[in-house]
């Protein structure tokens, strides 16, 4: 605790002086509520007010100070009454420090298969969100779900390093107020790097730590040396190529390792965003879970023949833009097979027309979920739940 407190103010008196030379407030207002719900099996369970997507309201309030130097984020949140913020100090062009955390996220992997896919729509509760779950949302962002300086919950410490205007290099560690040996901080750091190609695209690699120079005990107390656990993640991202397209693609890889009973297969996404065909816009993501070869065998103590089971994903969000709203219709489907003969495959779908509307500093959302139940509920094949959304964010 002591060592978090002191390097928090080292960074606060190095931000001091920028801080006071330019600070700027904001905050935005998100209200959402669910005007009608039911299912298509029983009229005893249409609902005015319905919980099927639960009423959604928020109010953040920023206060952004400093320049490209030195500066900081603080942010306190209605929502569970929670704050966070983040400092950072650049000294030069090739070195930068930040601590904190971010609950909105930033530098993640995902351009386009993210939290962008349908914007600030899942957070008025028009759009079906990303996390409300299923098989239709499981795989949206498969090999693309990395790199961010992230998570408003916990406490993070990063390096970046800029050896030229176009490459950044991060190193991240999570949790870095928790007390834990030099060799488990290590063994857990978070590289992330980002390459600039000029009139091409983005190339990010992550690698992800989870174990490796930390000592591991065995079940008589013996100390021993651990493999190293590891997910690779490789992506690539471009507008650049193509005049009006956008389009991202990445891979995950969870390296086979000691002393971890199951590790995640190979994970494939991708996803693009047509904008040279306006006022018509058409925004594809899609993922897949690949089989895994081989997992690690407690008992033989060697990697063994095993198949995980295999998902695959797809969303769709078409949209037209009118002189006074924009239509969007928002669609996915999902599925898995398994590798146990004895469980069927499954699959999932949704249907999500809404439309947005602009009315000065507001934003009005309004829209209609139909959500398939048979992957959740296999005995009800043929049920799906719908709502009627209806929400607005207002900034300032």
């Amino acid at each position: 605790m002591l060592k978090k407190c002191v390097v928090i103010m080292v960074l606060f008196a190095l931000v001091a002086g920028a801080a006071f030379a330019q600070i700027t407030f904001g905050g935005q207002l998100q209200e959402g509520m669910t005007l009608f719900s039911g299912t298509n099996v029983n009229d005893a369970d249409v609902k005015m007010g319905g919980t099927y997507n639960s009423t959604y309201h928020e109010a953040k309030f920023s206060v952004l100070f400093g320049d490209g130097t030195a500066g900081g984020r603080l942010v306190f949140n209605t929502m569970g009454n929670s704050a966070w913020g983040w400092m950072q100090w650049r000294p030069n062009q090739y070195f930068r420090v930040k601590i904190g955390s971010d609950g909105d996220g930033e530098g993640g992997f995902p351009q386009i298969i993210g939290w962008g896919f349908t914007g600030e729509a899942k957070n008025s509760v028009a759009a079906v969100n990303d996390y409300q779950g299923g098989l239709y949302m499981a795989y949206r962002h498969a090999g693309l779900n990395y790199g961010g300086f992230d998570g408003s919950g916990n406490f993070n410490l990063m390096f970046t390093v800029f050896p030229t205007d176009l490459i950044s290099v991060n190193f991240l560690f999570r949790d870095f107020d928790k007390e834990q040996e030099a060799s488990q901080r290590l063994a857990t750091m978070q590289i992330y790097s980002n390459i600039k190609l000029e009139g091409v695209g983005t190339i990010r690699f992550a690698a992800v730590g989870s174990g490796g120079l930390a000592k591991h005990v065995d079940e008589g107390g013996t100390a021993k040396d651990g493999d190293g656990k590891a997910v690779l993640h490789l992506a690539f991202y471009s507008n650049e190529i193509v005049q009006g397209l956008a389009f991202e693609a990445g891979t995950q890889i969870d390296l086979p390792h000691r002393l971890y009973g199951n590790y995640s297969p190979v994970k494939v996404g991708g996803g693009l965003n047509l904008t040279a065909t306006d006022p018509f816009n058409l925004k594809i993501r899609a993922g897949v879970s690949l089989p895994s070869g081989q997992k690690y065998d407690a008992k033989t103590d060697s990697l063994v023949d095993d198949a995980l089971n295999t998902g695959f994903s797809i969303g769709l969000l078409p949209s037209y833009k009118l002189p006074k709203m924009t239509i969007f219709l928002h669609a996915g489907f999902g599925m898995e097979t398994y590798n146990d003969e004895s469980k069927d495959s499954k699959n999932e779908w949704f249907i999500n027309p809404y439309i947005w509307v602009p009315m000065g500093g507001m934003r009005m959302w309004v829209g209609l979920q139909i959500i398939d139940k048979h992957g959740s509920r296999p005995d009800e094949a043929g049920e799906f739940a719908w709502n009627i959304p209806f929400g607005f964010n207002f900034y300032f």
